[in-house]
């Protein structure tokens, strides 16, 4: 919030966007006041940045699978269908009120594999996803606000205060997000060699 009165940034939330006139730079937005009512709202723009709701796949939002959302009904923490015991998911598609980033994915997936594991006898201990996600926030050149959670909004820093406050902007976190971050990504955790992430069991 510092930021976006440093930057003069006018929040406007309840907006949806419906229409765009490219030629004569206008975009109309569906207002939704407190009390639920609609009304339309037309801003001219000089540039336009706009980002689709997020949804899961058409596959997936009519298949059994789904919830009434359109998402994969799992277990927040087991990440285990909820009516189909054999099926699992996680990433984007799933119904777990988490942010959908990549951070998230990385520690969804050693609870997943751990969790078919043990549904097929193989593993002992029930895993658990605590809700964790990353979204690195780039305020200006040169500095970043790594924001760490868990579920319910919680701050789940991996690193010391000292060394990266994830409240904070910092040139610390910058390096991290342009250095160290995209080869953990791109050379091992795309390959499943990504060392750091084991799961939590629920009892051991």
């Amino acid at each position: 919030m510092e930021y976006v009165k440093r930057y003069g940034i006018r929040l406007d939330f309840g907006h949806t966007l419906v229409a765009v006139d490219g030629s004569a730079r206008k975009a109309t937005f569906a207002r939704t006041g407190p009390d639920g009512s609609r009304t339309l709202v037309t801003r001219e723009f000089d540039m336009l940045h706009a980002v689709p709701p997020q949804k899961a796949p058409d596959f997936v939002r009519v298949s059994p699978l789904a919830d009434a959302a359109g998402w994969v009904d799992v277990d927040p923490a087991t990440l285990r269908h909820k009516v189909f015991a054999n099926v699992f998911a996680l990433g984007d598609v799933g119904n777990t009120p988490n942010a959908k980033t990549a951070a998230a994915a990385r520690k969804q997936a050693p609870v997943v594999a751990h969790n078919v594991l043990l549904a097929r006898g193989a593993a002992v201990g029930e895993a658990r996803y605590d809700g964790y996600g990353s979204c690195p926030l780039t305020v200006e050149r040169g500095k970043i606000v790594l924001a760490e959670f868990v579920y319910g909004g919680k701050p789940a820093p991996s690193f010391p205060r000292w060394l990266i406050d994830g409240t904070r902007p910092s040139r610390a976190a910058w390096y991290l997000k342009e250095r160290l971050l995209p080869p953990l990504y791109w050379r091992a955790m795309l390959k499943g060699r990504e060392w750091m992430a084991r799961p939590e069991l629920a009892d051991r």
